[in-house]
């Protein structure tokens, strides 16, 4: 069965290219076209294009839909088309989820309707909850596992319900998510793939802010967090778990990334203003006790060659000589164990768990 670009989601995208100033298509079309590039070639010649972590899945497919699949990107492909994987893991096809697929559409829409200074976006809390924990607990982290349970059959099910099961199985009592809702966050999405799945623990659970959530402007997700699974964050994007020897801190590292760059860059503050979750995390680290950072985006490239903008932000709240314990993220769909990582004579481990869908 060919594709065929959904008129609905193509007028959408048409139209927020339309409302975006001259000045921003002009910054958003390098990407765009970059973009435009790696469909075509994977589409045309079947080989994956080189990896590119700036250029997320909701733009593979948006220059097809602003031109209507003039290049034949789509019109070229059959439904399950499976092409290749490339050097970063991802899989390139019209699978579900697959860098192809015509559902990352609405993620594009969401993405461009969200990019005007006065569409809507979720006001940020700057209050966040404080929770003392046992001193004996065990905790599940799970990262971009709101997927779904798009498989019908039992006997092969969604990835994200296979690790749902294994959570549920390990009985933790406190479940954390990493961040990332697919496709782009909606209130929809929130609903049924994220918080009516979610392996709650009997301590409850908290989820992280991420690039997804954001370019639906972060309402659903915001929302969610205030209702269950995760009322226990009262609606606030950042949270500290403290017991005797360890702080937990989960940061928002999605709400001040750069939306023109489709919030692939975390980052903590904003250019300029207060950098109320710098000093959250600064207060957090002055007590002396083992720290654990989660955030959504990676402190650390795939291969751990180099080191993101966030990792300077997040180091930055450490006193001199001293380092998280242990950082763990998602945003990339990996699972990776990096050697010891230094900050000065401190030594961090650091973890990605982007592989829960």
């Amino acid at each position: 069965m060919k594709l065929n670009l959904d008129p609905v989601i193509a007028g959408r995208i048409k139209a927020a290219w339309s409302k975006l100033t001259s000045d921003q298509q002009r910054r958003v079309t390098p990407l765009l076209m970059n973009a435009h590039q790696q469909a075509l070639l994977s589409s045309q010649s079947r080989v994956a294009p080189q990896p590119d972590p700036q250029l997320g899945q909701a733009l593979t497919l948006a220059f097809t839909a602003l031109k209507d699949d003039v290049d034949g990107v789509l019109s070229g492909l059959d439904a399950g088309t499976a092409i290749t994987v490339d050097q970063a893991g991802q899989i390139w096809g019209t699978g579900k989820y697959e860098q192809l697929d015509p559902g990352w559409l609405e993620a594009g829409a969401e993405w461009l309707e969200h990019l005007p200074p006065d569409s809507e976006h979720a006001a940020f809390s700057t209050a966040p909850v404080h929770l003392q924990i046992p001193d004996d607990i065990q905790i599940a982290l799970a990262g971009d596992w709101g997927t779904g349970n798009w498989r019908t059959s039992p006997g092969n099910p969604a990835p994200s319900t296979d690790v749902r099961t294994h959570m549920a199985f390990l009985q933790p009592h406190l479940t954390i998510h990493l961040g990332d809702t697919y496709y782009a966050g909606t209130k929809n999405e929130e609903q049924h793939l994220l918080t009516d799945l979610w392996p709650r623990g009997p301590l409850g659970s908290l989820a992280l802010n991420s690039n997804h959530e954001m370019y639906s402007g972060g309402a659903p997700y915001f929302k969610a967090i205030n209702n269950p699974p995760f009322d226990v964050q009262k609606g606030c994007s950042y949270f500290a778990l403290e017991n005797a020897n360890w702080v937990i801190v989960g940061l928002d590292s999605a709400y001040y990334s750069d939306p023109e760059q489709l919030y692939q860059n975390g980052a903590l503050f904003p250019a300029t203003g207060p950098n109320v979750q710098l000093d959250f995390l600064r207060a957090q680290a002055a007590k002396g006790k083992k720290v654990i950072v989660l955030t959504h985006h990676n402190g650390l490239a795939q291969d751990g060659s180099t080191q993101a903008d966030l990792w300077g932000q997040v180091m930055s709240a450490f006193p001199p000589g001293t380092s998280p314990n242990i950082w763990y993220w998602g945003h990339v769909h990996c699972g990776a164990w990096y050697l010891p990582q230094k900050n000065g004579t401190a030594e961090v481990l650091c973890r990605c768990c982007g592989h829960g869908g």
